[in-house]
């Protein structure tokens, strides 16, 4: 049995999915009992109702497990203080390896967002566990929520510059690689840098884009200010908010490039091409 954390969200969704498709049974913990029917239809074997906040709903969930699969509510300021709630629980249900759910490079120090993920890392190191960490890049499903805008208006807008270069990774390629690391023996405390196969620009993927729907589709920087104020409009809180902006300003003169390797390795197969990528959203 493996406990997947966050498994409501869109990662801890493809985990499941890519989980299920290698005959593993799932436990999935939620905060939303409104999900669970969702979450069972998807193929989960069993379903947790509790609070990453709360020690005594984790060590419940985590109670008769073999493997603990973390991933972590986004940008959260507790990131540490949860992440050890579960590394304890799973010491606790004599599971045998914790698997944390990353991100690439969160030796960046001066992005917040990866730091904290650097200080969970560190803590689950010295902890004594058994663990293997997953260390994703930026997804291409990025695009997902702004593709209407991008057929209705021909711009495809993120808030950095045009030509800050990014390895985006499918989310499916990490999803099923993330899926083999937990399954299979010969991962043991191992960090994964999973990053896709080609580093590219707004610019060079507006050109993807406009390949694919054949018409033009031009990059965009969107200010950060209004990136901000869209965040506020859908009830981000004001730490993320100012997490997203330290994020940014950091894509912007740094972009967030890297290799491919390690992910194609553990496929066993090249890496979603992001042209491809934006071929499946367009068939729908």
């Amino acid at each position: 049995m493996i406990l997947l954390t966050g498994a409501g969200g869109r990662t801890g969704k493809a985990l499941l999915r890519a989980l299920v498709a290698k005959d593993a049974q799932v436990r999935a913990f939620i905060r939303n009992p409104e999900q669970a029917d969702g979450l069972r239809a998807l193929g989960a074997a069993d379903v947790a109702v509790g609070n990453m906040e709360d020690v005594d709903s984790i060590n419940r969930a985590a109670g008769g497990t073999d493997v603990v699969i973390h991933v972590g509510p986004p940008m959260h300021p507790q990131e540490r203080e949860i992440t050890k709630s579960f590394v304890e629980a799973t010491k606790n249900s004599g599971a045998s390896r914790f698997i944390y759910y990353s991100v690439m490079y969160p030796i960046l120090r001066d992005v917040r967002h990866h730091s904290l993920k650097l200080d969970a890392t560190e803590m689950i190191v010295n902890s004594g566990i058994t663990y293997s960490i997953i260390e994703p890049c930026r997804y291409m499903q990025h695009l997902d929520p702004i593709w209407p805008a991008v057929l209705e208006t021909g711009v495809h807008s993120m808030p950095f510059n045009t030509k800050a270069q990014f390895a985006v990774v499918d989310l499916e390629d990490l999803a099923q690689a993330t899926a083999k690391v937990a399954t299979e023996a010969g991962h043991e405390f191992a960090t994964y840098e999973l990053a896709g196969p080609q580093n590219l620009s707004q610019e060079d993927m507006a050109a993807a884009i406009s390949e694919v729907l054949g018409r033009p589709v031009r990059a965009e920087a969107l200010p950060l200010d209004v990136m901000a104020a869209r965040a506020i409009e859908k009830g981000a809180s004001e730490d993320r908010v100012n997490q997203m902006r330290i994020m940014n300003t950091h894509y912007d003169h740094s972009g967030f490039r890297g290799n491919p390797n390690v992910l194609q390795w553990l496929l066993g197969r090249p890496a979603t091409a992001y042209i491809d990528f934006v071929r499946r959203l367009a068939a729908g």
